[in-house]
């Protein structure tokens, strides 16, 4: 199981989901370049995968519910977890509000 898993409802329509998700990932990418490794997309752009050297996380979004699971490798990463949990919870909540 992931050590952080978050879930939202929502009421966007598709599109405005996908960009909402597009957004958070590559504003974090942006933001912590020597940390995040890898973003990977599908093809139809409903879900990512991020990895780096601390971390593995997959993002997931459809009609009524984007999610989040995240990886954390290695003691340091671990430690850090509650850090960690409360930054993307922000993040989260700002671009898909419960």
């Amino acid at each position: 199981m992931a050590d952080i898993v978050l879930s939202r409802s929502h009421s966007f329509p598709l599109d405005v989901a996908k960009a909402k998700m597009t957004k958070m990932v590559e504003s974090f990418k942006s933001k912590n370049p020597g940390f995040v490794d890898d973003v990977t997309w599908s093809a139809d752009g409903c879900s990512a995968s991020a990895t780096g050297k601390m971390f593995d996380s997959r993002f997931k979004v459809n009609d009524t519910t984007f999610g989040v699971e995240v990886d954390l490798k290695g003691f340091a990463a671990k430690m850090a977890k509650g850090m960690a949990q409360t930054r993307l919870e922000k993040t989260v909540n700002e671009e898909f509000p419960a």
